[in-house]
């Protein structure tokens, strides 16, 4: 398994000098002085450089205006990684320096992607690229990717959540955050192992998409039952518009002829179009008809006008008759021998009843133009008679876009039995089920041993006021709750009361979460927890109170864990404290270990 533990805290400071701080494997290393000396940001600081979003908990005032990066060495696995951050008032928060090989800068450089080093760490932390969070919630998305940070939150106990009544995870108001722990619980306690998250993931996916594939069947198969309906609708429609004869018979027969239908539908052009071309040629002749009529109204003046002319050429017989002594010459001889023949033929127009040649032929064309415009208008009614029968042509291609789209359907209906032949998720999911539930009294059993831990370190840590109750992990809730030995009794994890007696449960179940991990070889959760000021209940203006001897319980119970811990690999404690060093030395706490030197005075975090 992985031992991951801290080695050091760098600062970076502006005045160019480097804070370091080192803690030691296997110990309580205690980060003791007053407030507001910086210590309470060594949390942070840690998780920042864990690849944190943001560097909230830092002091800005204090801590990061006077920084310009912060790092840490960790060690996984005996193998010692540089990391080092920049301080967000050095506005290169996206800047990450790495050392695969502990290397520590005089000045960090960025070296690598935040992605980059995210993967690297997965990969250092035990986590498999393929375990993903089972199911989803309101803001974790099922099948997201579990991330070594996921397991940080049971390594964290910041001031305020440490004496918390109603929650026991920091970050409480962190919806997603808090969601997470929840999918990660069990892996974190070893209730689950690589193998069972992996299947757990997969058959979380396998049920989506069975679920997603059985919502489309049904989907299809209503469509299904309206096609019979529908399908005779379209036939009724079909049959309206001119297109077949046959009578409705059964649905099958009906779909045969429709899709003969779409087979040989010719779109010919717009009859509308023909009929708009026969209208103007039935237009051009009626005009034309017009004016020949017109023009025979007007027979009367055109024989009042041979009569003028008639009158008109009257003089050409005095110079007919008197030719040799008017005009002796072979051109007038010409002109008066044309004219002659011009009166010749008035004259007879005349006599002949006043009848023209031309006008028979003009009777004639207007005969002809009318049996025209009969013809056209019987093709008109002819291409009138279709139109009317197929409505229009948009709603005859619509009708056609409808057919398409109930035809295609129908035929997806008979796909679908081919498409639930490939993968039968039935099958899959019953194999991968029979995997977890083979798996399920393993994280039964741990699921017990931990509540059994829990209580082992409650006797030591007694509660007050409840001296023969028995605590429990209410896993959905994450809260633990007490009941008496007759189960007649139950007090909810907010009703207990005490800043001490809820010390007691947050230590008790952080110890006993990392107890059961290193037994079980949990390699993806850290070894190590961040304990800030445990001490709180029992100061006052920062001076002890009289149960300041209930703290001892605690600082015993952190000493003896990480020695009972070697067994196992060894585990980690860092303890952000009030208390000076002569209090643990008085109870002979060999396992503690002051960092640095006590944070009082003008000696702080940073310095000046």
């Amino acid at each position: 398994m992985n031992n991951i533990q801290i080695s050091n805290v760098f600062l970076w400071q502006k005045n160019g000098k480097l804070r370091n701080l080192e803690f030691l494997p296997n110990r309580v290393n205690v980060i003791t002085g007053d407030s507001g000396k910086g210590k309470s940001s060594i949390l942070f600081i840690i998780d920042y450089c864990l690849l944190a979003t943001e560097t909230k908990g830092i002091s800005k005032t204090n801590i990061d205006s006077k920084v310009n990066w912060y790092g840490i060495k960790i060690s996984v696995g005996g193998n010692e990684l540089v990391i080092a951050r920049p301080s967000e008032s050095n506005q290169e928060v996206n800047g990450v320096y790495f050392s695969t090989v502990g290397l520590v800068p005089e000045v960090p450089v960025p070296n690598t992607q935040i992605d980059n080093l995210k993967s690297y760490l997965n990969t250092a932390f035990g986590i498999d690229s393929e375990m993903r969070v089972p199911y989803g919630g309101r803001t974790v998305k099922a099948g997201s990717r579990v991330s070594f940070r996921n397991f940080l939150a049971f390594c964290y106990q910041d001031q305020s959540t440490i004496t918390a009544p109603d929650y026991l995870f920091i970050r409480p108001a962190d919806e997603r955050y808090q969601e997470l722990i929840e999918r990660c619980f069990r892996m974190a306690i070893g209730a689950e192992n690589v193998k069972t998250a992996i299947v757990r993931a997969r058959l979380a996916d396998l049920e989506r998409k069975k679920i997603s594939q059985e919502r489309k069947y049904e989907i299809v198969e209503r469509s299904i039952q309206a096609f019979s309906e529908e399908i005779q609708q379209l036939y009724v429609d079909a049959k309206s518009m001119g297109l077949i004869k046959a009578e409705i018979g059964e649905t099958s027969a009906q779909v045969t002829t429709l899709r003969r239908i779409l087979a040989e539908t010719d779109l010919a052009s717009d009859p509308s179009d023909d009929i708009a071309r026969i209208d103007k040629q039935i237009f051009a002749l009626r005009a034309r008809n017009r004016r020949l009529r017109d023009f025979l109204s007007n027979r009367e003046s055109l024989e009042a006008d041979l009569e003028k002319k008639e009158d008109a050429l009257k003089p050409i017989e005095v110079f007919n008759k008197n030719y040799e002594n008017i005009l002796p010459s072979v051109t007038a001889n010409a002109i008066i021998s044309a004219l002659q023949s011009e009166l010749a033929g008035i004259k007879t127009s005349i006599k002949s009843k006043k009848s023209f040649p031309f006008l028979k032929e003009i009777e004639d064309l207007l005969e002809a133009n009318e049996s025209g415009i009969a013809d056209l208008q019987a093709q008109r009614d002819n291409l009138s008679n279709n139109v009317s029968d197929r409505i229009d042509l948009q709603s005859y291609y619509r009708y056609l876009g409808k057919l398409e789209a109930k035809l295609d359907l129908y035929e997806h209906k008979e796909d679908l039995s081919v498409v639930r032949v490939p993968f039968d998720y039935d099958t899959a999911i019953k194999d991968l089920t029979k995997t977890i539930n083979e798996d399920l009294n393993r994280s039964e059993v741990t699921r017990k041993r931990l509540n059994e831990l829990i209580n082992e370190k409650l006797i030591r840590l007694k509660l007050k006021g409840y001296p023969n109750f028995t605590a429990y992990f209410e896993e959905r809730e994450r809260l633990i709750h007490l009941h008496d030995s007759d189960l007649k009794t139950f007090e909810k994890m907010p009703d207990i009361g005490s800043a001490s007696n809820y010390l007691y449960l947050h230590v008790a179940f952080f110890l006993a979460l990392h107890q059961l991990a290193l037994t079980l070889k949990v390699k993806w959760t850290p070894s190590f927890i961040i304990l800030d000021q445990p001490s709180s209940p029992y100061y006052s203006d920062g001076k002890p109170n009289d149960d300041i001897r209930s703290l001892d319980a605690v600082l015993s119970e952190l000493n003896n864990f990480v020695k009972e811990m070697d067994a196992f690999g060894g585990f980690q404690v860092i303890l952000l404290e009030h208390i000076e060093e002569s209090h643990w030395k008085k109870l002979e706490l060999e396992r503690f270990h002051l960092v640095d030197k006590e944070l009082r005075g003008e000696y702080g975090l940073v310095l000046d």
